[in-house]
């Protein structure tokens, strides 16, 4: 499915759950299962290098800028450990 067609029908895969200052923490749902994962800088689009799936940047910014948003943290810096993907 294309990314529009995934944005438009409501099934995003992906969100941006915190930033920090190593990096953006995108959690990713794709295939069923949850994980995530460290990005230094949103680009125009972020790959799961997991499962491949893909999300617009501008999206992820969007839905975790929202006022509504619960789920997303912002950790004191110093304090955070991430732990690698794979």
């Amino acid at each position: 499915m294309s990314i529009a067609g995934e944005f438009s029908d409501g099934r995003a895969s992906m969100r941006l759950d915190a930033r920090l200052p190593e990096g953006n923490v995108i959690v990713c749902t794709g295939h069923g299962d949850a994980h995530s994962f460290l990005v230094r800088r949103l680009g125009l689009s972020v790959e799961c290098p997991r499962c491949g799936e893909i999300a617009l940047s501008v999206d992820l910014a969007a839905d975790f800028w929202r006022p509504t948003d619960a789920h997303r943290t912002q950790a004191p810096p110093g304090q955070t450990h991430i732990a690698p993907v794979g």
